[in-house]
């Protein structure tokens, strides 16, 4: 029985799962960021709905008016919107190294519902990195599965489990 019900964890973490790399979970990838100016790199997650993680993200820090970005027009300009930064702030940049960081977007606002997420700047309206969003996206969600029912004789049950990503569950 233990076997049947590792099989099943198994088989359902995997299912959850749409990060083809190794080691810790992220969420699911998205792309690499264009980098076209103030040596913006890194690569872009979206963890849920909301939340985009940048992961060995750099930026040198020396644009003018330059901020996270993000928008649902064909490519990134003027028509978007500031994306606070990993401490819910909307100041102007500084540096990153190297750096992991979540972004939580502002209210009413998804990752499926916007086409790129820019390193933007303001005052010369140029994007220094950007990625797409790519059409029909699905973020990750938590999956509930109904409680689990033990085999006549088996004194095994279970409230429902909830699988928060590929390897969270509760």
């Amino acid at each position: 029985m233990f076997l049947t019900w590792s099989l099943f964890l198994i088989i359902i973490t995997q299912e959850c799962s749409s990060q083809d790399d190794t080691g810790p979970y992220r969420g699911k990838y998205i792309g690499k960021l264009n980098s076209y100016h103030h040596q913006v790199s890194g690569e872009v997650y979206a963890v849920d709905d909301w939340t985009l993680l940048l992961v060995d993200f750099n930026y040198d820090g020396t644009g003018d008016d330059t901020f996270f970005w993000a928008g649902d027009s064909g490519r990134p300009g003027p028509l978007g919107f500031i994306v606070p930064d990993q401490n819910g702030k909307t100041n102007i940049l500084e540096r990153y190294n190297n750096e992991e960081i979540r972004l939580k977007l502002p209210d009413g606002k998804k990752v499926p519902r916007i086409s790129w997420f820019a390193v933007y700047d303001l005052a010369s309206q140029n994007a220094f990195g950007d990625v797409y969003i790519p059409e029909e996206f699905e973020a990750p969600a938590p999956r509930t599965l109904t409680p689990f029912v033990a085999a006549p004789g088996v004194a095994l049950s279970s409230q429902p489990v909830t699988f928060l990503d590929a390897s969270t569950f509760v």
